[in-house]
């Protein structure tokens, strides 16, 4: 008789214990069919739909934290990243994906610890060893960013981004000629990684290379609207004195992106110091300063093409802007002694 007892009481704790945990699960579905509708997601109300048929997939519950981590809805991806844990704690990946929404928090610390545990618990995975090397990147800790990238690259040498990743420690650290090789060995790796051509281009920019305009076109093939590589491919004209390019580069940059203030500036530069055609140079600074209310660079210069101009009030009142957004800038100072 005890015994029967004992057996019924357990089949009634376990059905209440289900029901409770159908209950929440429903809930669950709930809340997030509720967000579905809230941030306009089809896909992760058809991923819900999934979960309604298999609740037990920690596969889908992944799928439905990826989804959250691309809406920035965080807290749902982590916590759809320790239930798909709770079902099945053999999977990197789904380590990964609370490592990833920490990261997008901010919380590094949390998410360097779930690395950690991840490189133990997974020697093998080089997504983990490549994420704390990042990390410490991050943080400026070099060497131990550049141990764990030589740790992923040793287990697959064919990593683009660990090479990239070095190449960004070792420009940091001063050490450009190793930056160099890590980042061609990137593009080696893969040869659409538009970062690294672009790097790559700054990097010979600052040494006065005209190589730096290859791999400005090379960023520029893989990614045709990176306005980055378009200026700084028309500044780097500009610094090696193809003038006449570069203000076409700049012309072709402003027509598609008419707020490059520096675009502007660097125009007026150009009229200012070489053209020598101080009203057209004036109109650029002005440019400048109405989309960047601050940029003090550009008012000094304005200032300064006034006064070549004889117009004294102006001048004055541009090197007197710089000195309110600046108390001690000292070519205003000088400026203003000189009218």
């Amino acid at each position: 008789m005890k015994t029967k007892n004992f057996l019924f009481l357990l089949v009634l704790v376990s059905c209440l214990f289900c029901c409770k945990n159908n209950e929440a699960e429903k809930a669950d579905l709930e809340r997030a069919d509720s967000l579905s509708i809230k941030l306009n997601s089809p896909e992760l109300k058809a991923v819900n739909k999934e979960l309604l048929e298999n609740p037990n997939s920690a596969d889908l519950y992944v799928k439905r934290g990826r989804v959250y981590l691309s809406l920035h809805e965080l807290e749902e991806a982590i916590n759809d990243a320790n239930r798909a844990i709770k079902i099945d704690s053999t999977k990197a990946d789904y380590f990964m994906l609370l490592v990833d929404a920490y990261f997008s928090q901010n919380k590094t610390r949390q998410a360097k610890d779930e690395l950690e545990k991840i490189e133990k618990k997974f020697p093998d995975n080089t997504e983990a060893l490549m994420k704390l090397g990042e990390l410490f990147y991050i943080v400026r800790q070099y060497q131990k960013g550049i141990d764990y990238i030589n740790k992923a690259l040793k287990i697959d040498e064919h990593i683009a981004k660990g090479y990239f990743l070095k190449g960004k420690i070792y420009s940091e650290s001063g050490d450009t000629n190793r930056a160099i090789s890590s980042l061609v060995t990137a593009t080696e790796q893969d040869n659409a990684y538009e970062d690294a051509f672009y790097d790559l281009g700054i990097m010979y920019a600052a040494r006065k290379n005209p190589l730096a305009l290859e791999y400005y076109q090379s960023a520029l093939r893989i990614n045709p609207n990176n306005n980055e590589a378009k200026y700084a491919r028309a500044k780097f004209l500009q610094d090696i004195g193809k003038i006449d390019e570069a203000v076409k580069e700049y012309e072709a940059l402003i027509s598609e992106n008419k707020t490059c203030e520096n675009c502007y500036y660097n125009l007026g530069a150009i009229y200012l110091n070489l053209k020598q055609d101080n009203k057209k140079a004036l109109d650029y600074f002005t440019k400048a300063i109405e989309l960047n209310p601050s940029y003090i660079q550009a008012y000094f210069a304005r200032g300064y093409t006034y006064s070549k101009l004889k117009d004294k009030e102006n001048a004055k009142a541009d090197y007197k802007m710089c000195l309110k957004i600046e108390p001690n800038y000292e070519a205003a100072i000088e400026g203003l002694n000189e009218l």
